[in-house]
């Protein structure tokens, strides 16, 4: 049966259940020999992993994963100059999912997966050899749909079946991903003899729009640069490449809350002629969620035959609040207790940070997590790297309801530390990519049992007195009668059923 809104539109007759909500972690690993033309390796100063967006398969029982994460690694090479490396690992993880048999898994799934590294081990097991080990963070979340359908066993004329009917709104979730963006840029009057130590980019998604059949996101590559000098000094350069991408949907929708994040899948730095030309592929993936009203059915029966309902009760995902946003951070530490040399000059800080948590407070939706910043320091010409750990709290206007599920990542864009007397002063900006959900409980009629005609009734007249609460669906369903056939005289505490 279909329902029509009051517009007209046909309300749809499915509702999204999730098959897949879970955190999983997986390790990545490689031993690497250092190419000839890099120097030896002295002392190990930072290691700072991408994880790039994975490839995704649906099987009956179990999600299949498969991707590369992206290493930069930072040294001190042999002659005591600052040096760089980039690696990569591949890794494989299967999730086990357990979906309802009512979930048809041929009609489509969506897949959503966010990643993060929690951990990087390394061991330098000789001058030119390294080993590396990264743990990967991944919420993997799937849906299917269910049909609003009931299963009938037997067979009844539709015209003696007497519905009643419930409302409420599931959620839709579609996704998809761009082409590879490629970005250049070129930073003059740097010198001939100049070289790039170091390179790294983080997009931030300021603005996405519903564009035909996907998303239109906008935003700013976030550049950074190490740039060693002949003199011997060392520079940070920044800066910021705008972009706009396509994003293709894998289904057609009409939301108003698309979200969107990006990855630098490759990063080429060349110095020609005292300038720097940069080369990078941004990827980029969107989502749109979107509450539809839903109508089913939670009991009927038959004016003229037997009939026997089954009820189940099924728990489904609505979305409260999708956005991309930023935030700062500022902190003011002491820098011997986070053991910072004495006398040392800070030339350069990078950093990561990741959500761990969700909370409702006042009205706010309140994301907890902690961001990591990575100081590269320098004392009388010795190069050495400190790591500082913050807690992170991120909060935004709730919506109508709690968020009892949710999805982020946070991106820092870019940070800058200095040193004042013991003072260490630190402050950053975050891109935030949050998703917050909620959930819904509905209780839908899935069998039906039409039995034998129903026996006529012995008498024209019945007067039936209702128990308390005893409402005039259940009056008329006991007796197998439309509702227009049951008469409440005004003042009277009894049914006349004819």
């Amino acid at each position: 049966m279909n329902y029509t809104d009051e517009m007209g539109i046909e309300i749809p007759q499915w509702v999204t259940l999730p098959i897949c909500d879970r955190q999983v972690s997986v390790e990545s690993s490689g031993e690497y020999s250092l190419p000839d033309y890099q120097p030896e390796i002295r002392r190990l100063l930072s290691v700072t992993p991408t994880v790039l967006p994975p490839a995704k398969y649906v099987g009956a029982t179990q999600i299949e994963l498969n991707g590369t994460v992206d290493y930069q690694v930072l040294y001190v090479g042999a002659d005591g100059g600052l040096c760089s490396l980039s690696l990569s690992s591949e890794y494989n993880l299967g999730v086990p999912f357990e979906a309802s048999s009512d979930v048809d898994l041929g009609v489509g799934v969506s897949v959503f997966v966010t990643s993060v590294t929690e951990a990087v081990t390394t061991r330098v097991s000789a001058p030119r050899r390294l080993n590396l080990r990264c743990r990967i963070r991944s919420h993997v979340c799937a849906y299917g749909k269910m049909a609003l359908e009931e299963r009938c066993h037997g067979t009844a004329s539709p015209t003696s079946i007497r519905r009643r009917l419930a409302e409420s709104v599931t959620m839709r979730a579609v996704g998809g991903a761009s082409e590879p963006i490629l970005l250049h840029e070129e930073i003059m009057g740097v010198g001939e003899s100049s070289r790039v130590i170091a390179a790294s980019a983080v997009p931030f998604v300021q603005d996405v729009r519903i564009s035909g059949d996907g998303a239109s996101a906008s935003g700013e590559l976030l550049l950074k640069l190490t740039v060693g000098h002949e003199d011997g000094r060392i520079e940070g350069i920044n800066r910021k490449i705008p972009f706009v991408g396509e994003i293709d949907f894998e289904d057609d929708v009409d939301s108003v809350t698309p979200v969107a994040m990006g990855t630098v899948g490759e990063l080429s730095v060349n110095v020609e002629d005292g300038r720097i030309l940069c080369d990078a592929e941004l990827l980029l993936e969107a989502r749109a969620r979107q509450n539809l009203p839903v109508r089913y059915t939670v009991d009927l029966y038959s004016t003229e035959q037997e009939s026997r309902c089954e009820q189940a009760e099924y728990k489904i995902p609505v979305v409260r609040k999708c956005e991309n946003a930023n935030l700062s951070q500022s902190e003011r530490l002491s820098a011997s207790e986070n053991h910072l040399p004495e006398g040392a000059q800070i030339l350069d800080a990078w950093g990561a940070a990741s959500f761990e948590s969700c909370e409702n407070a006042g009205g706010k939706y309140v994301l907890i997590g902690q961001s990591r910043y990575t100081l590269l320091c320098q004392k009388d010409g010795e190069l050495s790297a400190c790591e500082i750990v913050l807690p992170l709290r991120y909060e935004t206007e709730g919506a109508d309801g709690d968020a009892i599920g949710f999805d982020a990542r946070a991106d820092v864009l870019w940070c800058r530390a200095r040193i004042e007397g013991d003072v260490l002063c630190l402050d950053s900006e975050l891109g935030v990519f949050a998703e917050f959900l909620g959930e819904e409980r509905i209780v839908p009629i899935r069998e039906v049992e039409f039995g034998e005609a129903l026996a006529p009734r012995a008498c024209a007249m019945t007067v039936y007195y209702p128990a308390p609460q005893e409402s005039a669906w259940e009056v008329a369903k006991r007796y197998g009668i439309s509702l227009e056939q049951l008469v409440q005289k005004q003042g009277k505490a009894a049914y006349y059923i004819f």
